[in-house]
């Protein structure tokens, strides 16, 4: 056999064992489990104005729609990081709630605080079926995943820690999403996964899911409108402290499936001093966030006082203050120079039991 045939079948040999290895690598096994990517969007954009309530200087007050502009924004301290939570379960129809479902994965990852949506993109190998996707932000201590100012050991049952003292309060805030999707492959080769809702079905690009979380809180500002009066008085700025006494009850727990408040305190009160002075004859005395409903309108009831150092300087009782998820609310008037007993002013007898959050400077 000379040289020339035996590297002919060499070649033949050779050229039949890549086929064969072709076939083989491209022939997987039949599976019903696809790949899919959920993209998390925590959308950073301040809260629309929602409603204004103007006191004037007899302690009553008028109610205004405000236009849906932007609010102002702000920037999380540097020692903070992103902290986004997600939550695979399959489910029976989107009818059901997760409870009636079953967990698949859960994920718990931190990015810069900065960062704008996407923020990550999460994969998964899931088997055929429907699936909801919950998600939550929140912020941290920078690149601890642990809990800081929220307990979320399941997202159906998120928790404000109502003992936590915040340097600043808008570090209080948060967001919260839900997606449902199936998975299935009659109408695609690769399990290609479809977004469900109520009346659509959308066909997914690239087995990306797009799940968009937007702010599970309602934002109110407090400002006094009578500065200069004050300031003129001789009275200085920096020895003002605020105290806000949530009265009933005040939502401190959320359920992203549902989108609802789902635990309430009876009562709780935050301190906290004047942060901003815009320049227009008004400061700012105090702000918050307070979780609300995903679609109406909820309310809080509250006592603020006002203290000049140690001395109480003024308190208006049983303020309602409107809230719209993601939206801020506006409340104003002349609380520095307004006269104790006068209007909607007195000290409500039948508070008692204060769980006090201090803010400190």
């Amino acid at each position: 056999m000379n040289k020339h045939y035996i590297h002919t079948l060499l070649v033949i040999g050779i050229v039949i064992l890549l086929t064969s290895c072709d076939k083989t690598i491209h022939q997987y096994p039949a599976t019903d489990e696809s790949i899919i990517y959920l993209e998390l969007n925590a959308d950073r954009t301040p809260p629309q104005y929602y409603k204004e309530l103007t006191y004037d200087n007899n302690g009553e007050y008028t109610e205004a729609e405000l236009d849906p502009i932007l609010s102002d924004t702000y920037t999380p301290n540097e020692r903070l990081s992103m902290r986004l939570i997600t939550e695979l379960y399959k489910i029976e129809s989107i009818e059901d709630r997760i409870d009636k479902g079953v967990l698949i994965a859960r994920r718990v990852i931190t990015k810069d605080r900065l960062k704008e949506a996407p923020q990550d993109t999460l994969q998964f190998r899931v088997p055929t079926g429907i699936y909801r996707a919950l998600t939550w932000a929140d912020y941290t201590l920078k690149d601890d995943v642990t809990d800081w100012h929220f307990k979320t050991k399941a997202l159906d049952v998120v928790e404000v820690d109502i003992d936590h003292k915040p340097r600043d309060n808008h570090h209080k805030n948060s967001a919260a999403g839900a997606c449902n999707f199936s998975v299935g492959f009659d109408h695609s080769k690769s399990g290609a996964p479809t977004i469900l809702s109520e009346t659509r079905a959308i066909p997914t690009t690239n087995h990306v899911i797009p799940v968009h979380m937007e702010r599970a809180v309602g934002r109110f500002r407090l400002w006094a409108t009578d500065l200069q009066e004050f300031l003129n008085s001789g009275n200085q700025i920096e020895n003002l402290r605020i105290k806000i006494i949530y009265k009933q009850y005040v939502s401190a727990g959320y359920n992203v499936d549902t989108e609802t408040p789902n635990h309430f305190v009876q009562t709780r009160t935050m301190e906290t001093t004047p942060t901003t002075i815009p320049g227009n004859g008004s400061v700012l005395l105090a702000y918050d966030y307070v979780l609300t409903s995903s679609d109406k309108e909820d309310h809080v009831l509250v006592d603020i006082f006002i203290y000049n150092e140690d001395k109480e300087l003024n308190h208006y009782q049983n303020i309602t203050i409107p809230l719209m998820r993601n939206h801020e609310t506006v409340v104003k008037g002349p609380f520095l120079t307004k006269k104790i007993g006068s209007g909607n002013i007195g000290i409500d007898e039948d508070f008692d039991d204060e769980i006090v959050v201090v803010i400190p400077d």
